[in-house]
Parts: C-alpha cells; sequence; structure tokens
C-alpha cells in the first residue's frame, strides 16, 4: 500500500464520526413506540430455544473473540443454552450492557485503490459472540 495515512490520522478521523456520544430526541413517535414495547415485554423471558434459534443462524467457525469458543462448540454444548439465557434476561431486566459485551477490535478495511484518502478506509468491528446473539434474539422478538 503506497502513501497510506498514518494509524493516527485515520484514528482521528474516525473518532471525529463516531467518538461523540449522541442524544436522541426521545419524542420521535418511532423511538417511544419501541419503548412502550420493551416496558411491556419485561415479564418476557429469554428462553433456551431463543439462544438455540440465535445460534442455528451463526456460522460455525466464524473468528471467536476473548473467550476463544467458535460457535460450533455453543451450538454443541447445549447445556449452557440456559445459562446464556439467564445472562440475557438479568441484561434486560438491569437495563444495563457491561462493557465486556460491547467492547470490539476495529480494523481498517480499504475500499478502493486511492490509499492516500483516509475516507477510503471504512471500519470494521469484531464484537463478542454474546452481543451478536442477544441482538438477534432481540431482533426476532421485536422488543
Amino acid at each position: 500500500m503506497n502513501n497510506a495515512p498514518g494509524k493516527e490520522e485515520v484514528e482521528n478521523f474516525w473518532r471525529e464520526i463516531y467518538g461523540e456520544k449522541v442524544q436522541h430526541n426521545g419524542e420521535v413517535g418511532r423511538i417511544n413506540t419501541s419503548t412502550n414495547k420493551t416496558q411491556a415485554r419485561n415479564g418476557d423471558q429469554y428462553l433456551k430455544k431463543d439462544v438455540a434459534e440465535a445460534l442455528r443462524t451463526s456460522l460455525n467457525w466464524k473468528a471467536p473473540r476473548r473467550d476463544q469458543i467458535p460457535n460450533f462448540w455453543l451450538k454443541q454444548l447445549t447445556a449452557t443454552h440456559n445459562y446464556s439465557a439467564a445472562i440475557f434476561n438479568k441484561l434486560i431486566e438491569e437495563d444495563q450492557i457491561p462493557e465486556w459485551l460491547t467492547a470490539g477490535v476495529t480494523f481498517l478495511i480499504q475500499k478502493n485503490e486511492d490509499t492516500e484518502n483516509k475516507k477510503n478506509y471504512r471500519p470494521l468491528t469484531c464484537l463478542h459472540t454474546m452481543y451478536k446473539l442477544i441482538t438477534f434474539i432481540i431482533s426476532i422478538r421485536k422488543i
């Protein structure tokens, strides 16, 4: 790669875009509707079958995160599905997301041949398998 921007230059570019927290307008109807659905479903519990369904759609040998356990083994070790469901239920009840769940490693992928322009790199973040599972379960439950 010729004349690629330096690491610091690219990090600063993306930090300006993603580095600041955004406060969303809570008055927007769609957000209010979503919040109301969540409150109405608080009694629902994630079950072993939800975890199994989420794992069924995951690719077996995707690169694992910190735990170093590929999805293949998470699928096969069905005795752990109840524990995963219990963790997801606790996260929803406490309404707090621990940092380990959302922490990821970001790589910059070159979009085209123009390697000099920092805008020509897109960030790709590898997230924890548990994050992917809980977001899949939430999306199929339409909470």
